[in-house]
């Protein structure tokens, strides 16, 4: 085997639940830290080899996959005797190509008996043939991915509608603030990597820059509040935060409002949770702090215009390319496909323009029916019942069972 192996002179603790790379996810740590769950990373690459359960188990599936990370991954498991894993789905990584083997799949291969969920992450809206489902959960922010993710390709067996953790999470923090309009436009950056700084102009790409010219002849010198990527950090030598933000001043020059990334909420407003470097890039909620104190937000495409929709601001998506997969998932006024930019300055002005309850009226089904939130029974609650179903339940029918009956009731655990 390779180097970068650790050695663990204890045996495999019992593990009914696994939070696989919980560590990266503090919002799903959070919401399932009442069932006690146990953190699995298998880029650690640990053997216990006082558990003899895991040392047998390790043998037997190293003969079954010739991959070790996969064998000791599949031997704790075992020997842990887990009954339900837990992850946001972009942590559900491809491990070999081209079958594309992700962990979930390795896993149901092997140990079928283990519920396998997975927790929407963003948006989704890739048109793929239809694949064969798997058995697996996944929560989702609202009906609208119930109803037509599996249409899109997803695999997934059983789609329950939770919410989202992040948005669910900022909600709960700045319930008692008093956030006020500070720009009239917030732009929704969706400038990351080689793409967008590289010499290859793709379709998402072109569709974006239009966008932005439109915007720079449409807002007159109003400052523009930009929600920038969370994630964006040196990679080969190259600091990919400087090159987003370089985007925008050659767009829009000083006209850029950009946050404060090392403070909670960007430094847009301050809360008794208010944090100076927050430990988690998760935990800073800048671009929701920016799409909530601006008249309205504007993007192509992108999770942010989702939750930004979902908690009521009012927003212009707009789909500047001929792939329907760019355009935002509700039709409406507050979205657009190919317009000319005297129908989006019209479009913007008529959004800007609306009252409050103009905007609510038209907006408030469709929101809700993008993402589900219940202040009374908000995402975490609603992950951890349907967790806490499967962990009781060995059928994931008698699971779903449970589930629908509290539900039906409005019981609220």
């Amino acid at each position: 085997m390779s180097s970068g192996w650790r050695i663990r002179f204890r045996a495999v603790s019992k593990s009914p639940l696994v939070l696989l790379r919980g560590h990266k996810s503090p919002h799903l740590l959070r919401a399932l830290t009442q069932l006690s769950p146990t953190n699995f990373d298998p880029k650690n690459r640990v053997l216990f080899i006082l558990s003899w359960r895991f040392l047998w188990n390790f043998v037997r599936f190293l003969k079954l996959t010739r991959r070790p990370q996969q064998a000791a991954t599949l031997a704790f498991l075992r020997a842990a005797d887990t009954r339900v894993i837990c992850t946001m789905e972009n942590y559900d990584k491809i491990l070999e190509q081209p079958l594309g083997l992700r962990w979930s799949s390795l896993i149901r291969r092997y140990l079928p008996h283990i519920h396998f969920v997975k927790v929407q992450h963003g948006q989704d809206l890739r048109r793929n043939p239809v694949g064969a489902k798997t058995g697996e959960v996944l929560a989702v922010w609202g009906q609208f991915s119930a109803d037509w993710f599996p249409t899109f390709g997803r695999t997934e067996s059983h789609f329950v509608v939770t919410g989202a953790l992040q948005d669910s999470r900022y909600r709960s923090l700045v319930a008692s603030a008093s956030i006020h309009e500070k720009w009239d436009y917030c732009i929704v950056s969706t400038v990351k990597s080689q793409e967008w700084w590289g010499p290859v102009l793709t379709t998402r790409r072109s569709g974006y820059e239009k966008l932005m010219s439109f915007v720079a002849a449409s807002t007159g010198q109003s400052t523009l509040a930009i929600a920038l990527t969370v994630d964006r950090f040196t990679i080969d030598g190259e600091n990919q935060a400087q090159l987003e933000r370089e985007y925008f001043l050659n767009h829009f020059g000083d006209r850029c409002h950009f946050p404060e990334v090392e403070e909670t909420f960007g430094g847009v407003f301050k809360t008794e949770h208010t944090l100076t470097s927050p430990t988690s890039h998760k935990e800073r909620f800048s671009s929701y702090a920016l799409t909530d104190a601006s008249r309205v937000t504007i993007g192509a495409t992108g999770s942010v215009l989702w939750e930004a929709f979902g908690r009521g601001n009012r927003i212009l998506a707009v789909n500047l390319t001929d792939d329907p997969a760019y355009d935002f998932p509700i039709p409406g006024p507050w979205s657009m496909r190919q317009p000319s930019i005297d129908q989006f300055a019209e479009r913007l002005q008529w959004i800007t323009d609306l009252s409050d309850d103009q905007y609510f009226t038209m907006s408030n089904d469709a929101a809700r029916y993008l993402m589900h939130y219940e202040e009374e029974d908000p995402p975490e609650m609603r992950l951890q019942r349907l967790v806490a179903s499967l962990l009781e339940n060995e059928s994931l029918a008698t699971a779903k069972e449970v589930w629908n009956r509290n539900e039906d009731s409005g019981m609220k655990s």
